[in-house]
């Protein structure tokens, strides 16, 4: 479930990628002006992302994200959320691999029957 190794640095590449796209999405240049709050929840999901924390809460809180902001003219077009949400799903699929806060809290148990 939480693979470690080469997949579990792949998976955390997406994690880093995925964080990175959603805040390129929610500040994609200085013209635009965004309420701090905005920016501070998103941050706050990036965040999540970056560390591996809750991974499919914050995967499904990035997505309602890319959502919103593809219905806003002012930001970037809709191919760019498109693939910004197609890396959110393979990251909600795919889980948070070995490198996150998430296999530490729920990895593998030991279950020693008496």
């Amino acid at each position: 479930m939480f693979p470690g190794g080469a997949a579990g640095y792949g998976l955390l590449i997406l994690r880093l990628c995925a964080a990175g796209m959603l805040m390129h999405s929610a500040a994609p240049n200085e013209e635009i002006i965004i309420p701090l709050w905005e920016l501070a929840g998103t941050a706050v999901v990036a965040l999540l992302l970056c560390i591996g924390l809750l991974t499919p809460l914050s995967c499904g809180l990035s997505g309602c994200i890319q959502i919103a902001l593809g219905f806003d003219p002012s930001h970037r077009d809709l191919l760019d959320s498109l693939f910004s949400l197609l890396v959110i799903l393979a990251l909600f699929l795919l889980g948070p691999g070995g490198f996150s806060v998430d296999s530490r809290l729920f990895g593998r148990r030991l279950i020693i029957r008496s």
